[in-house]
């Protein structure tokens, strides 16, 4: 069978899952199905999907609705999309709402503001910040006050301190002080709220980033490591070499990583070292990213012409270039 007879025979058996069944979980199972058959499914399969959309936004399960709206932000063009999801933004169910506010934020289109601003007005808390990260993507600072608001919700702290980073107002400092310096932070959020002040430029989330990427067995560390490179924090680059260049230390790749966000072009013999060496694919796959992300002409070129064993890896790396498109 087909990959696409399989797909469409997988959508017709969910869909028809959705007509027949009266148990919520397996009605709920059968959503996620569709979505994720459209998600894999090739782009010229896509636009099957669409009465599915239809269907399941009109289905009285909140689930269902919410995959639909899940369903309708890939398969159905921008403009189309953002008008369903701003109709659903008054659902009767909070989560109806969330699911539309955060789809509608992740379009990241200019029209959208108004609907977005308006949802920043939610009774729940959870519609409101995704409207605020909706914001930041449009770059508005609308909804700082509702991302601060986040910050003391357990739930929400970690991405409101990466939506706070986003925004890069100075103004979020206090706070994201006050929640770095909270009792019981888990290590997780202590961390993403230390990279958002760093990306602010305060010098105690920078330091707290060193220190966490110089705990060798700590579970957020290769966390750490990563936004080194991604805040741009001073000295990073010899930190980052020393970690990438360790050939016994667990976060090499991530250092590898790390140091293409960096953005610092001295990084590139290092990353091309190993790319060369007898590093698994894996760890060639982070190096290749790292120079990817460094975007200059000479990286992606030896990127491009890199070779990998593995087919798997070499599948990926093969997404990896289109991913980060051509060089500037």
């Amino acid at each position: 069978m087909s990959t696409t007879v399989d797909i469409r025979a997988r959508r017709d058996l969910a869909l028809v899952t959705l007509e027949q069944e009266a148990r919520a979980d397996v009605r709920a199972e059968a959503a996620d199905t569709l979505c994720e058959l459209a998600f894999d499914a090739p782009p010229e399969l896509r636009p099957e999907f669409e009465p599915a959309v239809v269907r399941m936004l009109a289905d009285q399960q909140d689930e269902v609705r919410c995959a639909g709206l899940a369903l309708a932000s890939e398969v159905v063009a921008p403009a189309e999309a953002k008008d369903i999801l701003i109709r659903h933004l008054t659902d009767k169910v909070a989560r109806v709402r969330v699911e539309a506010a955060g789809r509608l934020a992740d379009l990241a289109l200019p029209e959208s503001r108004g609907a977005l601003a308006a949802a920043l007005q939610d009774t729940a808390l959870t519609v409101r910040f995704e409207a605020a990260r909706g914001m930041v993507a449009l770059k508005h600072t609308a909804g700082l006050e509702v991302l601060l608001e986040a910050l003391d919700d357990v739930d929400l702290r970690f991405r409101a301190a990466s939506a706070l980073a986003q925004l890069g107002n100075k103004d979020a400092i206090p706070p994201l002080k006050r929640a770095f310096s909270g009792w019981f932070v888990p290590a997780f959020d202590k961390t993403q709220l230390a990279g958002a002040l760093a990306s602010l430029g305060d010098p105690d989330g920078v330091a707290h980033l060193f220190k966490r990427a110089g705990k060798k067995w700590t579970m957020d560390r290769p966390m750490a490591v990563e936004l080194l490179g991604a805040v741009k924090a001073p000295g990073a680059l010899q930190r980052l070499l020393e970690i990438s260049r360790d050939a016994d230390d667990p976060a090499r790749g991530t250092a590898a990583r790390a140091l293409g966000r960096l953005g610092d072009p001295a990084a590139e013999p290092a990353l091309d070292e190993l790319l060369a060496s007898a590093a698994s694919d894996d760890l060639k796959l982070d190096a290749a990213e790292g120079l990817l992300l460094l975007g200059t002409p000479s990286a992606r070129v030896r990127v491009t012409a890199l070779r990998l064993a593995d087919p798997d890896a070499a599948e990926e790396l093969v997404g990896l270039i289109a991913d980060y498109g051509s060089a500037p």
